[in-house]
């Protein structure tokens, strides 16, 4: 019984660990034209898993969890220098650049920053961040400068991926040198909740068990 409970009581440990958060940079080096294109830091298809493109930049239905990314439409690949940041690979989702663009963290972030170029200052488009699970953490708006621009994104909670939709620039949009802030230990690992599965079923069992004894010695 105790080594059990000392079982429950590390996998809480876990979860209640404080966030180590720290930099990830996404290395778009290698990164070739696709559906789904992965690269060291993150991954990006047009959409997740239970999302719909509707309208060529626009998305229908909600991420199921757990959150991960589906193949639609294409995302092309290429080399640009933006005048604003190192010149790197860049994304740009189809059709017409316009498409929308899903990125899928490899670890939980609370800040994002990027580089992304588009034709008409005051152009728009719609920014929606989810959790592990599929779940809405928060949603904007951005405003785009003319031209090359770096933006962050800030106060959308803690998320594991970010879709990018309702582009309205008519020239459409590329993404490029992308980072993040990633929060290590905000959510705990399959194996912890494993852990505290086993841990309450078999506390629950010996509580049960122990009831069971009792009642037969006052028979």
């Amino acid at each position: 019984m105790k080594n059990l409970a000392f079982t429950v009581a590390l996998a809480f440990a876990s979860i209640a660990s404080p966030a180590i958060a720290a930099t990830t940079n996404i290395d778009l080096s290698g990164a070739t034209t696709g559906t789904i294109i992965g690269a060291p830091g993150a991954s990006f298809s047009e959409t997740f898993a239970g999302q719909t493109v509707v309208g060529g930049n626009g998305i229908s239905g909600s991420p199921t969890g757990p959150l991960t990314l589906a193949p639609a439409g294409t995302i092309d690949v290429a080399f640009f220098s933006p005048g604003v940041s190192p010149d790197s690979n860049s994304l740009l989702p189809e059709p017409g650049n316009e498409g929308p663009l899903s990125v899928l963290f490899d670890t939980l972030a609370n800040s994002f920053t990027f580089t992304m170029g588009s034709s008409d200052a005051g152009s728009t488009i719609d920014v929606r961040a989810f959790d592990a699970f599929g779940a809405l953490t928060g949603s904007t708006t951005l405003t785009m400068g003319s031209g090359y621009n770096v933006y962050t994104l800030n106060g959308l909670g803690t998320y594991l991926g970010l879709t990018f939709l309702n582009n309205n620039d008519g020239a459409g949009v590329r993404f490029q040198n992308m980072s993040y802030n990633s929060v290590a230990g905000g959510v705990p690992e399959p194996a912890t909740w494993a852990m505290m599965l086993v841990g309450f079923g078999a506390i629950g069992a010996s509580m049960r068990h122990r009831r069971r004894s009792k009642k037969a010695l006052l028979a």
